[in-house]
């Protein structure tokens, strides 16, 4: 018995066509999330540094930079079977100048390959990003010392909302 999900992006692979070349393909898409400042990581492994360590390195450069505690998430959408890394349709745009092109531009919108329906972007699942001795995920150490992860498409992470969670 093959276990589904009620979840509609959930145990679908979805059908692509490149807009430049024409080849189609169909694959599983996630949501990619990358918080600001996030890339700390690539600086350290979970041998040099626990998650715990590297949120609090992180917490004093993004109280820094984001006084008002709203640290901005950038969205990707990732599909590993293809090697496709496109930044995300339909994400607050922080700044004019970051993202001016993303998936769409690239890619057809996608449907179901089992149903053709297309996706509806707020469905896809949210990566998880972990920061431990089996994985080293980018931004990782976040959902590893907190248990959190953002909603697709959120915004910001409210600084002081998620540090209360260590408390």
């Amino acid at each position: 018995m093959t276990e589904t999900s009620d979840e509609p992006s959930l145990n679908r692979n979805w059908r692509v066509r490149n807009l430049k070349g024409g080849d189609v393909w169909d694959g599983a898409i996630i949501a990619y999330w990358e918080a600001s400042f996030d890339p700390i990581s690539d600086d350290y492994t979970p041998e040099e540094i626990d998650a715990h360590e590297l949120f609090k390195k992180w917490v004093k450069k993004v109280q820094e930079k984001y006084p008002n505690g709203l640290v901005p998430i950038y969205w990707f959408v990732k599909c590993k079977e293809h090697a496709m890394f496109e930044s995300m349709p339909f994400q607050f745009k922080h700044s004019a100048e970051v993202f001016s092109e993303d998936f769409l531009t690239f890619y057809s919108w996608p449907v179901s390959s089992m149903t053709g329906e297309q996706l509806n972007w707020l469905t896809l699942p949210v990566a998880d990003k972990l920061w431990d001795s089996q994985r080293a995920d980018k931004g990782g150490f976040i959902q590893q010392a907190t248990g959190w992860k953002p909603a697709v498409l959120q915004p910001y992470i409210y600084l002081p909302a998620l540090m209360n969670i260590l408390q």
